[in-house]
């Protein structure tokens, strides 16, 4: 069994579900994140605002997967990648679970 984490801009929502469901992942949480871009000093300085650090409204999926749906989930976000017209892109990461209860 593996845990999953899925990061993504929120603009990707509904496509993560889509996928999710395609795979056929039943259960998983979210939650609204935001995302923060560490900025050069440079940038910082010349922002005249200082106090304000931009942030990305973002969603972080827990999953916890099979190995054999991790394959799957893996091929299906790169085919999801591919087709997105942006430089920002769906992240995936999984963790291996040793014991769980």
């Amino acid at each position: 069994m593996k845990l999953i984490l899925i990061t993504a801009i929120s603009d990707y929502q509904k496509a993560i579900q889509e996928v999710l469901k395609k795979i056929g992942v039943k259960h998983y949480s979210f939650h609204d994140v935001h995302g923060y871009t560490q900025e050069s000093q440079q940038e910082i300085e010349a922002n005249w605002f200082g106090a304000e650090i931009p942030t990305t409204d973002s969603v972080l999926f827990h999953i916890f997967l099979e190995d054999a749906q991790c394959d799957a989930l893996t091929e299906a976000v790169q085919s999801l990648n591919a087709s997105l017209d942006s430089e920002s892109k769906v992240h995936v990461i999984s963790l291996k679970i040793e014991n769980h209860v």
